[in-house]
């Protein structure tokens, strides 16, 4: 292996919890020797791949937390 990056992606919702995914992103010495520099459009796939995830189980367990009372109840009590 030649080169080896590590991407963390991180989030925070209002109660300060942490979300935190990381991404692995491998280029051997054969992709540098034939002029393989930067980014591929396949590591930007699985960047993206690992953004949108890490978004949306975020986006998901805020929903839940504040979804978790009833409006119905609420308004009951």
């Amino acid at each position: 292996m030649a080169v080896e990056r590590t991407i963390t992606i991180e989030g925070k919702i209002e109660f300060g919890d942490v979300c935190r995914k990381a991404v692995r992103i491998d280029k051997s010495w054969e992709r540098l020797f034939d002029g393989d520099i930067g980014l591929s459009i396949e590591d930007g796939k699985t960047i993206m791949t690992a953004l949108q995830s890490a978004v949306v189980a975020h986006e998901a367990e805020t929903y839940s937390l504040f979804r978790r009372v009833c409006p119905d109840v609420e308004l009951l009590g």
